[in-house]
């Protein structure tokens, strides 16, 4: 089965340099963590070290180094079961984080599928460059290598889904809810199965007693504040919301050294500002102090602007680029009555593993996917939003003789 000529003319191919829709359709398979598929992720890597531009963005230095052979030694599953790739992966990549669709392609390379990765149609400089680097990586590979992943542009029109999910084995859909609901209107072949990571919203919760006594403050803020302004803020996992554990004096003190530092770890990171981002965080406090009794936090500008509520029953995205709200809460939970089934990542200080194996345990929320550590709300996983991607994109073939 090939997909159909005048569907074809309407798919851009991005990489790899003279790739084609056939080629990659008639690619083999390979076992999990074959060699060859292991050089290919070795090859993006060693394209993004390589390149200066690529080495001045912590993002694609975090790509690199989640790449690296001892992290990928990690991955590989050691449970003695017999997996074999899926076929073909068919992933509709995010737009708000560059680097999204390289992380979900290279784990399903590992897992020894054949992949096509449409990517998003907003230029950005990030996306561009990843691109270039990849074509150079793919170029230095054998053809039938290369041929296992196909980087593609094409409008988001229900046709051309139509003809490439009738070619898949496994669906991964990354983006909104929106954009969900778009693609899993195109059908799959009965055997196929599918992974959606649709909309996501996350937070951070310090306990303020523990933040009045860490050696490294200016440290910690610095991590927060990469966390949140990396991708502007859009990234799913980037904190919306920074809840308090402790009493109000506590509390009180704590906020009043911890912001002055994340604003001055904010400018100091260099960001890109626009204007569109002051105006858009305005209406965003008018918004907040209509519904209800609010605090706006003076800061120095509107590059970071925090307002404390104490209705934070949903989180919502109201504004982006250095936009918080914030609220005192005396025990975990209280937080877990607030938890949504779209809650992703909680960066976490100051709160035990153990306080939080508690509370989940006692509460067991729909939402939160991720606990982790003030710096690392943006690392990639192979197990996101609570899947094994791995797993899920391997299948294990039981042998009983």
């Amino acid at each position: 089965m090939s997909i159909a000529p005048d569907i074809a003319r309407q798919i851009s191919i991005m990489a790899p340099a003279g790739g084609s829709i056939t080629a990659t359709l008639a690619a083999p398979r390979a076992a999990p963590f074959a060699p060859e598929r292991l050089a290919l992720v070795d090859a993006v890597r060693k394209a993004i070290l390589a390149d200066p531009a690529a080495r001045s963005r912590p993002e694609m230095v975090a790509l690199a180094f989640w790449a690296r052979a001892a992290s990928l030694a990690q991955l590989a599953p050691k449970d003695g079961l017999t997996r074999a790739p899926r076929g073909l992966a068919l992933h509709i990549a995010p737009g708000n984080v560059d680097t999204m669709f390289l992380y979900s392609a290279l784990l399903s390379v590992l897992a020894g599928n054949v992949n096509i990765v449409r990517v998003s149609g907003r230029e950005s400089d990030a996306l561009t460059l990843l691109l270039r680097l990849l074509n150079e990586a793919l170029a230095t590979l054998p053809n039938d290598v290369r041929a296992c992943l196909l980087i593609v542009r094409y409008p988001a029109e229900r046709p051309i889904n139509d003809a490439l999910s009738a070619h898949a084995d496994v669906r991964v859909i990354w983006g909104g809810d929106d954009t969900v609901r778009e693609v899993r209107a195109s059908p799959l072949p009965p055997h196929a199965s599918e992974l959606t990571f649709p909309s996501k919203v996350s937070a951070a919760v310090i306990d303020a007693a523990a933040w009045g006594q860490a050696p490294d403050q200016a440290e910690q803020a610095r991590r927060f504040a990469l966390d949140a302004i990396t991708f502007g803020q859009q990234a799913c996992s980037s904190p919306l919301a920074l809840f308090w554990r402790g009493d109000a004096a506590s509390v009180a003190a704590a906020q009043a050294t911890f912001w002055p530092l994340v604003e001055f770890a904010i400018a100091a990171a260099g960001e890109p500002f626009a204007a569109r981002a002051a105006v858009d965080k305005l209406v965003a406090e008018q918004m907040l102090a209509a519904a209800g009794a609010v605090h706006h936090r003076d800061t120095s500008d509107y590059r970071l602007r925090v307002t404390e509520t104490p209705d934070m029953t949903r989180l919502t995205r109201l504004a982006s680029d250095g936009f918080f709200v914030e609220r005192r809460i005396e025990r975990l939970e209280d937080l877990a009555r607030l938890v949504q089934r779209d809650w992703q990542t909680i960066a976490s200080l100051g709160v035990s593993g153990d306080d939080w194996r508690a509370i989940l345990a006692a509460s067991r929320p729909h939402g939160i996917d991720r606990i982790v550590p003030f710096g690392q709300a943006l690392a990639f996983g192979n197990v996101w939003d609570g899947v094994n991607l791995l797993t899920a994109l391997t299948r294990i073939v039981s042998i009983e003789v």
